[in-house]
C-alpha cells in the first residue's frame, strides 16, 4: 500500500484545500463533501493533477513545520550540537533557525516529488469522505480511499494555520506519514549527520554540496565557519564571502595571521568518498614550500579532518595549491602530528582563473593514514597563508563537494566551476577580529 501512500495523501489536499480555519459550519461538511464527489469523478477521469498543482497543494495545505517536527524531532539540535560551545545562544539559535528553513525548503520539495510522482498512477480508483470534526484549535477529517479495488481509511489532523485549516499528519491504514519519512532517513537521523547530507538524501542526488557559501551572520562573515584554535579568535577574519547573482565564494587575504578557519560537517566518507571544489588563487607567497617550517606557506589549502586518534590528535589531509612543489608531491613537514599534504595545483600557470578539483578521499586515507575512514568526518578546514614567508596570499573558494564512487564510474562528476565570476578582485584587504566562533569584532 505504501506505493500509492502519496497519491491518496495529495487527494486528500486537494479536497480540503477549499476549508477556512474558521468554518466549522455544516456548510464547511457540505462543501468538503462536494469537493469529494468532484475529486473522484477527475481521479477516475484521464485528466489528474499534475506535479505543478501537487507542489501548489503542499505549500498551501500542509503544516510543514508541525510534520517536519513529527518526521526529524530534535535532529538538527543534535546535528549542531558542535557549536552549542562556540556560540552565544542566540547566534546558536540563529544557526538552528537558519538550518531549519532550509531543511523545511528540503523536506517541502520532497514531499511534492512524491505526492507528483503518484498523480499519473491508475491504483487510486476513487475518494469518499466519511466525516470532519472542527473542535477550537484541533480538527480532524476521515476519509475511504478505494485504491486497487481495497478500501483504505484516512485521518487527517488538522491544525489552524494563517486563518486556514492544515494538515498537520496524515494516517492512512494505520501508519502516519511522519513515520514514513523517519523510517527511510533514520540512519541519518541516529548518526546525526549534518543537514547537507539529510538535504542529499531528501533530493535523491548522489552528491553533498558541504558547502555553496551562500550562509552569512551579516553579509560577509561566514556563518558556520571560524579559527579552531582559540589562540586565533581574537586576530582579524581573514575569511568573508562575496557573491556574484547566486553564486557565492569564499574570500581569503593572509599577510602575516595564517589563520585555519574551520567547519563542523559531518558525513559518511565511505559512501561519499570523492570530493570536488572550485578555487582560485590570484597571489601566492614567493617561495612557498610545504616542507620547509620558514616557508610553509600556501595561496590556497583545504583540510578534511575525519577523526582522532586515542591521543584526540585530528586524522586528516590537505590539499594545497603550492607555488613551488609540483603538482602530485605528496608528503608532510618532518615534526609529529603534522598532517599529510598533497600537491593539487602548482604555480602560476592557472592563476587568476577558477580551477576544479577531484580527489579521492578514501583511497587517499588508505594510502596515508593506513586505513579506511571513520563513517562520520569531524569537519573541514581552509587555510591561505604567507605568514612564514612574510609575504602575501590571497584565493578564493566556492561550492565543495563529496559525490558518490558511482557518480565517478559513471562520469557523471563533471566540473561546476563555470557559473562563477571569470574577474575577482585582487586587493589587500585588513579585516577586524571576529569570526563564526564567538570571537568579538
Amino acid at each position: 500500500m505504501i506505493k500509492y501512500f502519496y497519491s491518496t495523501a495529495i487527494s486528500i489536499l486537494v479536497a480540503y484545500g477549499l476549508v477556512a480555519a474558521d468554518d466549522d459550519s455544516p456548510v464547511a461538511i457540505s462543501n468538503l463533501s462536494a469537493v469529494i464527489s468532484h475529486l473522484d469523478a477527475l481521479l477516475q477521469s484521464s485528466a489528474p493533477p499534475d506535479a505543478e498543482m501537487a507542489q501548489q497543494l503542499v505549500r498551501e495545505h500542509i503544516a510543514l513545520s508541525r510534520l517536519a517536527q513529527a518526521t526529524f524531532g530534535n535532529y538538527l539540535e543534535d546535528s549542531l550540537e558542535d557549536y552549542d560551545d562556540l556560540l552565544p545562544d542566540p547566534e546558536f539559535q540563529r544557526l538552528v533557525e537558519h538550518y531549519r528553513n532550509r531543511l523545511l525548503k528540503a523536506y517541502q520539495q520532497r514531499l511534492s516529488a512524491d505526492f507528483a510522482s503518484q498523480l499519473q498512477s491508475p491504483a487510486l480508483q476513487g475518494l469518499h469522505f466519511e466525516k470532519l470534526d472542527l473542535d477550537g484549535r484541533r480538527g480532524r477529517a476521515e476519509f475511504r480511499a478505494l485504491v486497487d479495488n481495497r478500501s483504505l481509511k484516512i485521518h487527517a489532523d488538522l491544525v489552524p494555520v494563517d486563518q486556514t485549516w492544515k494538515i498537520a499528519e496524515l494516517t492512512i491504514a494505520g501508519r502516519p506519514i511522519s513515520e514514513h519519512y523517519q523510517h527511510l532517513y533514520q540512519d541519518l537521523i541516529d548518526n546525526n549527520y549534518s543537514l547537507p547530507v539529510l538535504e542529499t538524501a531528501l533530493a535523491k542526488r548522489d552528491f553533498i554540496t558541504l558547502d555553496d557559501f551562500s550562509a552569512t551572520w551579516d553579509g560577509h562573515h561566514p556563518m558556520d565557519w571560524g579559527p579552531w584554535k582559540e589562540k586565533d579568535r581574537q586576530k582579524p577574519m581573514l575569511y568573508w564571502i562575496e557573491s556574484s547573482g547566486d553564486q557565492h565564494y569564499m574570500t581569503a587575504r593572509d599577510s602575516s595571521h595564517s589563520v585555519i578557519v574551520g567547519k563542523f560537517i559531518h558525513w559518511n566518507p565511505r559512501q561519499y568518498p570523492i570530493m570536488s571544489w572550485c578555487w582560485q588563487a590570484t597571489a601566492l607567497p614567493p617561495g612557498g614550500n610545504e616542507f620547509l617550517d620558514d616557508a610553509n606557506d600556501s595561496a590556497a589549502g583545504l583540510y578534511v579532518i575525519f577523526s582522532q586518534n586515542w591521543l584526540g590528535i585530528p586524522k586528516q589531509l590537505k590539499y594545497v595549491w603550492s607555488s613551488t612543489l609540483p603538482e602530485g608531491t605528496v608528503g608532510r613537514r618532518d615534526k609529529i602530528f603534522r598532517p599529510w599534504f598533497f600537491v593539487v595545483e602548482s604555480g602560476s600557470d592557472n592563476l587568476g582563473t577558477w580551477t576544479f578539483e577531484t580527489v579521492d578521499l578514501e583511497q587517499n586515507h588508505w594510502d596515508k593514514l593506513g586505513s579506511e575512514p571513520a563513517e562520520r568526518t569531524i569537519g573541514l578546514g581552509l587555510l591561505t597563508d604567507a605568514n612564514s614567508t612574510r609575504s602575501y596570499a590571497e584565493a578564493y573558494y566556492a561550492d565543495l563537494r563529496v559525490w558518490t564512487r558511482e557518480a565517478l564510474e559513471n562520469k557523471r562528476i563533471t566540473n561546476h566551476c563555470g557559473a562563477l565570476p571569470k574577474q575577482l578582485t585582487h586587493t589587500a584587504y585588513k579585516s577586524n577580529a571576529g569570526s563564526a566562533f564567538g570571537a568579538e569584532e
